[in-house]
């Protein structure tokens, strides 16, 4: 996506979006973002910001060879547009059976290049009933699993 085909649709943004992350297209990521843009992605729990272009593509970088291991490939659906923002949903499917899922909120200045980039996600989402869920809640925040497992046992019964 060179800076002629920045935020002329939504729609076609998304789909691109979508082409540049499945097909770990480095370089178009410089064509996306201000050279001042600030991106910030948190995954499960993990956060990274990066400010400028170049920290940006790195970051990109690091992130298609993290992808390309993993042979995450996903599919991205507007959900909002407006003048100056987009927010997409993406799901993808990876190795082992994994099925990441996430949110994108993208910020545009009136040039139609990014300014911010917010990427929310879950590499392997699974239901509450999963010990390995409950396990990992309860090791990496005791209080909040022991919160959640005392009303979902008290809430047994009730209407």
């Amino acid at each position: 996506m060179g800076k002629q085909a920045q935020l002329t649709s939504p729609t076609a943004f998304v789909a691109e979006a979508e082409r540049m992350t499945n097909q770990r297209d480095v370089d178009a990521i410089r064509g996306v973002f201000a050279s001042d843009g600030r991106w910030r992605c948190v995954i499960d729990g993990l956060e990274t910001h990066d400010t400028g272009m170049e920290a940006i593509a790195d970051r990109w970088r690091l992130l298609c060879r993290f992808m390309a291991d993993r042979d995450l490939v996903v599919r991205k659906e507007l959900l909002a547009a407006t003048d100056d923002q987009i927010i997409n949903r993406w799901h993808g499917r990876a190795k082992g059976g994994a099925r990441p899922t996430g949110i994108e909120v993208w910020r545009f200045d009136s040039g139609g290049l990014v300014t911010e980039q917010l990427l929310m996600g879950f590499l392997d989402p699974r239901p509450e009933t999963s010990p390995a869920v409950m396990l990992g809640l309860l090791v990496s925040q005791p209080g909040t699993a022991l919160t959640f497992a005392r009303h979902r046992f008290a809430g047994r019964g009730q209407a």
